[in-house]
């Protein structure tokens, strides 16, 4: 999901008409994407996973330090400011709805017939 924002942003807008259907876009991707990536993870109440990561990754934006003090090229800094909140607030998600479900990662038990 996080590449296909990249590659979102890196899309030419060139009059402000077009940067504002970038920006909605670049808004609204992140609700079918989540959806999408649930779905294809199998997860437990996937719907409610793909309604609520976006708003997570949204407060990981707010909340993250800024990398261009840490990384010395721009655009990887760009990259982890859009990365990581995708990774982290999808993955926070899927773990808390999977808690709440009870249906957490068990090893399996061996069969002893």
């Amino acid at each position: 999901m996080a590449v296909l924002l990249l590659l979102l942003l890196a899309w030419p807008a060139n009059d402000s008409d077009s940067q504002l259907k970038l920006a909605m876009a670049f808004a609204l991707a992140p609700f079918p994407l989540s959806m999408l990536a649930a779905w294809v993870g199998r997860l437990p109440y996937w719907p409610a996973v793909g309604l609520v990561a976006p708003f997570v990754m949204l407060a990981v934006v707010v909340l993250q330090p800024q990398y261009g003090s840490w990384v010395s090229n721009e655009t990887l800094a760009f990259g982890m400011l859009i990365g990581i909140p995708v990774v982290v607030g999808f993955m926070l998600t899927a773990l808390l709805c999977a808690l709440l479900a009870g249906k957490t990662a068990r090893p399996a038990e061996e069969d002893t017939a």
